[in-house]
């Protein structure tokens, strides 16, 4: 009597629960799925022999996961998110107060109004002056964070933060050239064309 043995890679659900999940964007039930290379005798499965791999499916759309998905907290991603949006808009409007070398009351005051405006919350004479001290130190931040916070962003947040940058700009009733460069720096990284650019800035000097 000859034999027959082999191995195969089988799948089996070794746990159930419920997880956050990226593509329906709610709470819904999932599979913990492990593939084993198991040893067969005449094709019967009888022994795991490794683990090859595991995963996590949505029962909703069957989309697969790695396991650290059951980790992911939507809402602390949502403070992380707001915490660096905020940091952007402070840097963004403190870089365009000192790209010309000189910092107005006027540019303060404009400041303090934004940023009370789209966070709906107040900016503190000593957080500005922070902001101020750190943008000196490390200017490049500002470049960073808007890299960071673009994937983040639709359309309409990429325009916010151009915007941001153009009422700084003419805060001081007097707009110069080193404002203007650094304001198509911002665009430029958000991936705003010269054309929407220009209609935005367009659009501020009708209001």
């Amino acid at each position: 009597m000859f034999l027959i043995a082999g191995t195969k890679g089988e799948t089996s659900t070794a746990g159930r629960g419920e997880f956050y999940c990226p593509q329906c964007k709610t709470y819904t039930n999932y599979r913990h799925q492990q593939v084993h290379r198991k040893a067969t005798v005449f094709f019967i499965s009888v022994a795991n022999l490794k683990l090859l791999g595991e995963y996590v499916e949505c029962q909703n759309c069957y989309n697969t996961y790695e396991m650290e998905v059951l980790n992911y907290d939507p809402q602390e991603e949502q403070e992380n998110f707001k915490s660096l949006y905020r940091q952007g808009i402070k840097k963004v409007m403190t870089m365009m107060m000192l790209s010309d070398g000189q910092i107005e009351d006027s540019e303060i005051a404009m400041m303090k109004d934004i940023y009370s405006k789209i966070v709906d919350d107040d900016l503190l004479d000593y957080e500005i002056e922070e902001e101020i001290d750190n943008c000196k130190r490390y200017p490049e931040d500002m470049e960073n964070i808007i890299e960071d916070l673009f994937p983040c962003l639709n359309e309409h947040g990429r325009e916010m933060i151009f915007k941001v940058s153009c009422y700084m700009s003419i805060a001081d009733d007097n707009f110069r050239k080193e404002e203007g460069i650094l304001a198509m720096k911002i665009g430029k990284i958000l991936q705003l064309s010269p054309a929407h650019m220009k209609g935005i800035i367009a659009d501020i000097r009708k209001e």
